[in-house]
């Protein structure tokens, strides 16, 4: 295997860089409060929150560590801060039980789960706890959820009888009592507690939220796009579906539906399968979800028209990846130095609400795993465009393992996690074992 030095771009140039004191970013929110730029950044393997200030993109400056709470003995170590969303001076954190084979940590370690709301508008740089929401059964606790201000936050939340996460409403009016309003499943998401977590992947959870306009927009993993209407908080009421699962994403991927949200006032949504990250595929394991593969289903980026909400439509994909000069695994993605994996997108750019974010309607922003970071041209949603990537180079360092030293033994290839795009323009993106790279769309027709 070779060890890609350079960056490689198309449409875009590289700003600037944090190696956030090695405790790597998985999500990232951001205010603008004072004349600054502040970053928040969930962590991947910790239980915190790194804070930046990137007022000026190409010099970072990091500020603070702030530990996340342990609330009773024994948990450390076993709890992670995975997500992270910022509205209104209010942070707001997701814990759970950290997956010990995505990040290598030891198997049934206690941990909490639920959210945290705390107070960044008096002072950004060191948040202050406010309160927090509970969630009961499996000790995931929230993987993601959705807040844009005001006072709700729409969670996908563990609970009791579940094998994975519901959809939930949390009314935060008072942020030191949070208070649960509703809840909402799919009848398809039948009770099913003895389904382990990683066998969840097979059968149907909610992975992802957006909320516009009194719509939530449900990533419904294993069923497909789900459309509700919670403009009555306390009865959310189904509108529509599109299945997805199958055709696509079955087999050894992430969430079988990733994301669903809706493309700024047009009458359209964007809905993403996962594909897996390239590093836990040897090409020797036999069981497991990270097993050696030898046929995958397809997963995709594809549009959503929603002319009639109440019978939603997929009419379009995005092509494959375009294969940049100068890299170095294969000469395709789902292959990786010979190894087939589960290859598709994860993140996309799904901020909105807040001024401190872009307002796009026209283009989507992504990032693909092992293929980079990917922008397309949805102008014309009937015919989805590739116009820009980026890669960063391959890690130097692997910055978390297990005991044995072998969580991850497939090539080291730059990985790709989440995006965010201030209102400035800079994207902002996260690495699995590499930092946060800022960079810019160089297309005369700009974001």
């Amino acid at each position: 295997m070779s060890v890609r030095e350079e960056m490689l771009m198309k449409n875009t140039e590289f700003v600037g860089y944090c190696d956030l004191n090695n405790k790597m970013a998985f999500q990232m929110a951001m205010q603008k409060t004072g004349g600054r730029y502040y970053m928040y950044t969930s962590c991947y393997r910790h239980n915190g929150c790194n804070i930046l200030d990137v007022t000026d993109p190409a010099k970072p400056q990091y500020l603070n560590w702030l530990e996340g709470p342990w609330f009773f003995e024994g948990v450390k170590d076993g709890q992670a801060t995975m997500k992270i969303q910022v509205a209104d001076g209010l942070m707001i954190t997701a814990h759970g039980a950290l997956i010990p084979f995505l990040v290598g940590s030891d198997p049934d370690l206690p941990s909490w789960g639920g959210i945290i709301i705390w107070d960044i508008k008096t002072d950004p740089a060191h948040p202050k706890m406010l309160g927090k929401f509970h969630t009961s059964g499996a000790p995931h606790g929230v993987h993601r959820f959705f807040y844009n201000g005001g006072r709700y936050v729409y969670l996908t939340a563990c609970e009791e009888g579940f094998a994975s996460y519901i959809f939930k409403i949390v009314d935060i009016q008072d942020p030191c009592n949070p208070v649960e309003v509703s809840q909402w499943h799919s009848p398809r998401q039948t009770p099913a507690a003895e389904v382990k977590f990683g066998a969840h992947l097979s059968v149907p959870f909610v992975h992802a939220i957006t909320v516009k306009d009194d719509i939530a927009y449900l990533a419904y993993a294993n069923i497909g796009f789900v459309l509700l209407d919670v403009k009555d908080k306390a009865n959310p009421k189904f509108l529509g579906e599109v299945p997805l699962n199958p055709p696509f994403s079955q087999g050894a991927s992430g969430a079988s539906v990733h994301t669903a949200m809706p493309l700024g006032d047009r009458p359209y949504g964007i809905v993403s399968t996962e594909g897996r990250r390239s590093r836990y595929f040897s090409g020797t394991t036999e069981e497991g979800i990270f097993r050696n593969i030898h046929t995958q289903a397809m997963d995709m980026i594809g549009v959503i028209e929603m002319t009639d909400i109440n019978n939603p439509k997929l009419i379009s994909i995005f092509p494959y990846p375009e294969m940049p000069e100068g890299y170095t695994h294969g000469s395709n993605f789902n292959f990786v130095d010979g190894v087939r994996i589960a290859f598709g997108p994860h993140n996309l750019f799904d901020a909105f609400g807040p001024d401190v974010y872009k307002k796009i309607d026209d283009k989507v922003v992504c990032c693909y795993f092992h293929a980079g970071l990917r922008i397309y041209d949805v102008s014309d949603p009937f015919v989805p465009k590739e116009i820009a990537y980026f890669f960063p180079p391959d890690p130097k360092t692997i910055h978390f393992d297990n005991k044995t030293g072998d969580l991850m033994p497939g090539a080291p290839a730059a990985l790709v996690e989440d995006v965010l795009v201030d209102d400035r323009g800079y994207i902002y993106m996260t690495t699995m074992h590499d930092g946060i790279y800022i960079i810019r769309y160089t297309g005369e027709d700009g974001l």
